[in-house]
C-alpha cells in the first residue's frame, strides 16, 4: 500500500451476525407494534364517525342528496330539540299491563326502600355475578349486604298465596345469591344440585363442586356469557318455564395485534319446561323437569347445528332416568317461596341461597311460545 495510508481492518463476521439479527428482529416488532396502533386509530376513528340510524332518525333527520346530515348535532339533543321521543321496545299486545314491573303507591315506603337498595345493588354487581370465589373474593361484602337487604325485604313481606295463581305471568330474574353461575335458577340445574344432594367428594359438596367446574368448562376465556334469565309461570297448566339467554364467542381477538373478531359470535335461548306444583303448608313449589328447547334470540344469529335445533325439544325426563347413575330416578327439585308481591318474588334454593324475580319492563315471547 501506499506510504501513509493503512488498509482497513476485515469485518469480524461473527460478532456483527448477531447484532444485525438483533437489530431486524427489532425493526420488525416496532413495525408490528406501530401497524397495531395505527390499525387500532383507525377502528376506533371509524367507530366514532360511523353513526348507526334506525328509520324513526332516518325520517326527522334532515338530508342532503340522501346523505344524512347533522354530525355536530347529537341524536339526544336532536330528538329533544324537536320534541320527538326515542323509540322504546315494544310490548306484545298480549301481554297483561299489570304484569309489568311498576312502583305500588300503596306500599309502605320501607319496602320501596329496601327494593331500591337491592335494584341498585343488582344493576352494579351485575345480578350477583361480580361476586365469585372462584375468580377472586372481589365485592364479597356488598354480597352479604345484598343478602342482608334480601333477607329484610322477607320480613316485611305481605302474607303467602295459598294458590300458584297469585304468581302467574312472566318474571325476570334480577339477583341471586347463588355461585358460579346465575342460570342455576333453571330447573334443569336445581335438579341436578338435588340429585347430588348432601353427597361430598374429598371434602367438597358434590353439587358445589360440580357448579365449579361446569363454570371452568363454559366461562373460561370468555367462551360463554349469560344474558337474560327469566320464568314463566301457568297455573292452569300447571307449568313453570325457565329460560337464559347464551353468548358463545362474544370477543374473539389476538390482543394488542388484532382489531376484529377470528371467531363468529352465535347462541340463543335455552328454555326448559318443568312440571309444577305449590304448596300452601310449606310454601314450596315442587318441579319436575319435562324437556329443553331452544329459541333464537333476535340480534344474536345461530349457528347451523343450532338453527337445526330450534324448538327441538329434549326429552329431559325420559332420558335422565336412563342414565346409569340416576337409578331411574325422576328429574325433581323445588325452591321455597319466601316473598311475593304484584312486582317482586323471592325463593330459596335447598341451599339457603336466593333468586330474586321482578316483572319484566320489556316482556318477550319466548316463553309463552315453548309451553
Amino acid at each position: 500500500s501506499p506510504q501513509g495510508h493503512t488498509s482497513p481492518e476485515p469485518l469480524n463476521m461473527s460478532i456483527m451476525g448477531p447484532q444485525i439479527r438483533r437489530k431486524r428482529s427489532s425493526v420488525v416488532w416496532i413495525g408490528v407494534i406501530c401497524i397495531a396502533i395505527i390499525g387500532s386509530v383507525i377502528a376506533i376513528c371509524h367507530t366514532a364517525n360511523t353513526r348507526v340510524v334506525s328509520p324513526l332518525q332516518r325520517s326527522i333527520l334532515p338530508s342532503s342528496n340522501g346523505i344524512i346530515m347533522g354530525s355536530h348535532l347529537s341524536q339526544r339533543a336532536f330528538l329533544r330539540r324537536n320534541r320527538v321521543e326515542s323509540p322504546r321496545a315494544t310490548v306484545p299486545a298480549d301481554i297483561n299491563a299489570s304484569a309489568q314491573f311498576r312502583i305500588s303507591e300503596s306500599q309502605k315506603p320501607e319496602i320501596t326502600n329496601i327494593k331500591g337498595q337491592i335494584l341498585q345493588v343488582a344493576c352494579a354487581m351485575d345480578r350477583g355475578q361480580l361476586y365469585n370465589p372462584q375468580r377472586s373474593g372481589a365485592y364479597e361484602d356488598r354480597a352479604l349486604k345484598t343478602k342482608e337487604l334480601v333477607e329484610d325485604l322477607i320480613t316485611m313481606g305481605p302474607p303467602l298465596p295459598d294458590t300458584m295463581k297469585a304468581m302467574d305471568g312472566e318474571w325476570e330474574l334480577i339477583y341471586s345469591t347463588v355461585k358460579y353461575g346465575i342460570f342455576r335458577s333453571s330447573p334443569f340445574f336445581l335438579a341436578v344440585q338435588d340429585a347430588f344432594g348432601d353427597d361430598k367428594f374429598f371434602g367438597w359438596k358434590s353439587s358445589e363442586l360440580f357448579f365449579k367446574l361446569h363454570e371452568l368448562q363454559t366461562c373460561s376465556w370468555g367462551l360463554s356469557t349469560i344474558g337474560r334469565v327469566a320464568q314463566l309461570i301457568d297455573s292452569e297448566k300447571g307449568v313453570l318455564a325457565s329460560e337464559f339467554d347464551t353468548t358463545i364467542f362474544g370477543l374473539t381477538t389476538i390482543p394488542i395485534v388484532g382489531w376484529f373478531k377470528l371467531l363468529p359470535t352465535f347462541g340463543g335461548c335455552v328454555v326448559t319446561v318443568a312440571d309444577a306444583k305449590y304448596s300452601p303448608e310449606d310454601h314450596k313449589i315442587e318441579m319436575e323437569v319435562d324437556y329443553t328447547t331452544f329459541k333464537p334470540v333476535e340480534g344474536l344469529s345461530g349457528w347451523i347445528p343450532g338453527r337445526i335445533m330450534w324448538d327441538r325439544r329434549v326429552p329431559v325426563n325420559a332420558i335422565w332416568q336412563i342414565l346409569p347413575w340416576n337409578w331411574g330416578k325422576k328429574p325433581t327439585c323445588s325452591v321455597t317461596l319466601r316473598y311475593l308481591d304484584e312486582n317482586f318474588r323471592i325463593v330459596q334454593d335447598a341451599d339457603g341461597e336466593y333468586f330474586v324475580y321482578a316483572r319484566p319492563v320489556a316482556p318477550r315471547p319466548t316463553l309463552s311460545s315453548a309451553i
